[in-house]
């Protein structure tokens, strides 16, 4: 054979160019970023429960003991707050009496029926308080909880500093 056709390399080049080693360095990041792309998909990606699982977790979240929460004050200890007559509150406590609801912010009337909370001594319309406790067992205002409980509400450690200033 011929010395030449040995020497000439593969595809008859000795040397490769530099847009040769372009075109192969490009071709192997694109396939590198494409191997990353697929692995991080299918990794990361979860599956969908099927359509019985899904219905049977339904029906066990929909069963009432996973939906019993006692959160608020029973009716029994709601109905054993003191109420009154605002025109009565504001004859008992005319100077610390206030003129309007701090739930639903409407002002008194003489004729309004108030519940007066017996730790804080905050007053508030029957219908605005009563569903209010019945779901947070706090007062709206300074959330004293009229309930004994081992946690101390906000504002329990600040009211016996100010009253030992006044003394």
């Amino acid at each position: 054979m011929n010395s030449t056709a040995d020497s000439s390399g593969f595809l008859g080049s000795n040397n490769i160019s530099g847009f040769g080693y372009g075109v192969g360095v490009s071709v192997g990041i694109l396939l590198l970023i494409t191997t990353i792309t697929l692995t991080s998909y299918f990794c990361t990606r979860t599956q969908q429960p099927t359509a019985p699982a899904l219905q049977r977790n339904a029906q066990d979240l929909l069963e009432p003991q996973h939906f019993v929460v006692d959160i608020g004050l029973d009716e029994a200890t709601i109905l054993s707050y003191p109420k009154l007559l605002y025109s009565e509150a504001k004859l008992k406590k005319s100077d610390s009496t206030s003129t309007c609801c701090s739930i639903c912010l409407a002002d008194y009337k003489s004729t309004d029926m108030l519940r007066l909370l017996p730790d804080c001594g905050h007053l508030f319309h029957l219908k605005c308080v009563d569903p209010w406790l019945r779901l947070n067992p706090t007062c709206p205002v300074c959330r004293t909880s009229p309930i004994p409980t081992p946690l101390s509400t906000p504002l329990v450690e600040v009211a016996p500093l100010a009253s030992r200033w006044d003394s």
